[in-house]
């Protein structure tokens, strides 16, 4: 049974930018994000193959709306760095939060999904 919760708390994911997490960069790239939930908190780890490349603090919270694919959010930190400020699952109303994620003003997504903007 044990083995079975696992699978579900796996995901792959595409960074589409450089980024960091709590601190920790994280190059572009695709990475297999998997979780240990402690409601609401969560321990969230970033693999690249069978290496650990970052392992971090997380916060589960409901956005009360389901999500038909996978989705990484950005925060643009004042340097122009980024920062994952949230992952959001396909099928899942739940997203991971990360930092200060939760009162952030700013997010990017990858790219082609990015928010409307006023440009004039």
């Amino acid at each position: 049974m044990a083995g079975t919760v696992f699978a579900k708390n796996r995901r792959t994911v595409t960074l589409a930018y450089p980024a960091s997490v709590n601190g920790v960069a994280i190059a572009a790239g695709v990475y297999d994000v998997s979780w240990v939930s402690h409601s609401p908190e969560a321990r969230v780890t970033f693999n690249k193959g069978k290496n650990v490349i970052a392992t971090a603090q997380g916060k589960w919270m409901d956005r009360s709306v389901k999500y038909n694919r996978d989705s990484v959010m950005y925060t643009t930190n004042p340097d122009g760095s980024r920062a994952i400020s949230e992952i959001r699952f396909a099928g899942m109303t739940q997203v991971l939060v990360f930092g200060e994620a939760s009162s952030a003003s700013q997010s990017l997504t990858a790219p082609g999904r990015a928010p409307g903007r006023n440009d004039g």
